[in-house]
């Protein structure tokens, strides 16, 4: 194999690795940006859980602050008639106390809970914008790179002067052994002999026109 061709391998090889390199960067960013849509779209999901859940905790909170008022109340109203039915329904009330600090307690966590799944977001989704962005950036600056390269290969003057330079080496070569068999000697007698024959033509041409004169 010869300079050129070993040359022209190299420069091969590097160009399909790079490609490949490029193609195996863009499918890298591209699985990225799909795992991290999934974690986003996951994480929608869970927000919504969490939001269905505080409002059922909202829900059980009013239930148990309209019972608590509700043996409020029977309590006072059987407080002198029925103090036994009285102190129950106090027992309730205290019940219904209970659910209140429960549920109280639940729905501010499930708040600080989705606050917090609400940050993570956020995040995520600032993380796949930008992501996206630097993507088709990288993605557009790519194509006026390989554009720029293939230029840059087409109007190559040296590589293209030295396929000229080969090309008309080739051809004189041919040339050369075309011509191999001629005799400088040989052709300087064919053509002396050749103008001692047309001499002696022209000189019976004059003498026969002498005559026709006479």
């Amino acid at each position: 194999m010869n300079i050129f061709k070993r040359f022209t391998t190299t420069v091969t090889a590097s160009l399909d690795n790079a490609v490949g390199n490029l193609e195996n960067h863009d499918a890298i960013i591209e699985a990225t940006i799909k795992q991290t849509k999934q974690s986003a779209a996951k994480t929608k999901a869970r927000i919504n859980t969490l939001r269905q859940q505080l409002h059922s905790y909202e829900n059980q909170l009013i239930e148990a602050q309209t019972q608590h008022t509700l043996w409020t109340e029977r309590a006072l109203k059987l407080a002198d008639a029925d103090e036994s039915k009285a102190l129950e329904c106090l027992s309730r009330r205290n019940q219904c106390q209970e659910s209140i600090a429960r549920f109280t307690t639940r729905i501010e966590q499930q708040k600080n809970l989705i606050n917090d799944v609400s940050t993570n977001l956020k995040t995520l989704q600032n993380k796949l914008d930008d992501m996206s962005q630097k993507h088709n950036l990288m993605r557009s600056r790519q194509a006026v790179a390989d554009v720029n390269r293939a230029v840059r290969h087409a109007s190559n003057t040296e590589t293209v002067n030295d396929t000229f330079e080969r090309w008309e080496s080739l051809v004189l070569v041919n040339e050369t052994t075309v011509d191999s068999d001629y005799d400088p000697l040989d052709a300087e007698f064919t053509q002396q002999e050749s103008d001692a024959d047309l001499l002696m033509q022209l000189s019976e041409l004059k003498a026969q026109n002498n005559k026709e004169e006479e």
